[in-house]
């Protein structure tokens, strides 16, 4: 019985995914309302000076990706970029940006953490290296809001056993 009811959940979470809209879905020339109503309201909005604008949608807290969806400034889709890597870490600068700033860049993260002994807190995103590891992307502020420090480490999440088979 209780293996039935693990092969019913996980077939009812298949249905479910297989249901969702994905950045992959997405069309080259698509208006922005349109990948809204597809995708949902996003996490972050980034402006530039021209007018074109990338829209933020994270999958945290249980994915592992952040998607940068691209629009020109007539607000036609041009490309998606994966945003939880090297490349786009290196684009929070401690004492520069904010928290605020960090979420509009990356969206929701998958976990908050407080550190009371050095009076700071930190977001965690999580997400797979090129290798397939599973990691975590940290940044860390102070009171005020500012980065202090960023830092890759090993995602404190994963096991080494798959929760769901262990019911």
């Amino acid at each position: 019985m209780i293996k039935r009811l693990k092969w019913l959940t996980v077939a009812a979470a298949a249905l479910v995914l297989v249901g969702c809209a994905h950045p992959d879905f997405i069309k080259v020339g698509q208006a922005d309302h349109e990948v809204q109503t597809e995708l949902g309201i996003p996490d972050g909005k980034l402006v530039s000076a021209d007018g074109s604008f990338v829209l933020v949608y994270s999958d945290q807290p249980f994915g592992q990706e952040v998607w940068w969806m691209h629009f020109d400034s007539n607000g036609r889709f041009v490309k998606k970029e994966r945003a939880l890597n090297e490349d786009h870490f290196k684009l929070v600068v401690p004492g520069q940006h904010t928290e605020a700033q960090v979420r509009q860049m990356f969206g929701r993260c998958a976990q908050e953490y407080t550190f009371h002994l050095i009076d700071e807190y930190a977001l965690m995103y999580r997400f797979e290296e090129a290798g397939g590891m599973d990691m975590a992307w940290w940044v860390q502020f102070n009171q005020q809001g500012i980065v202090t420090e960023t830092a890759v480490t090993q995602d404190p999440w994963e096991r080494d056993v798959d929760p769901i088979w262990d019911l």
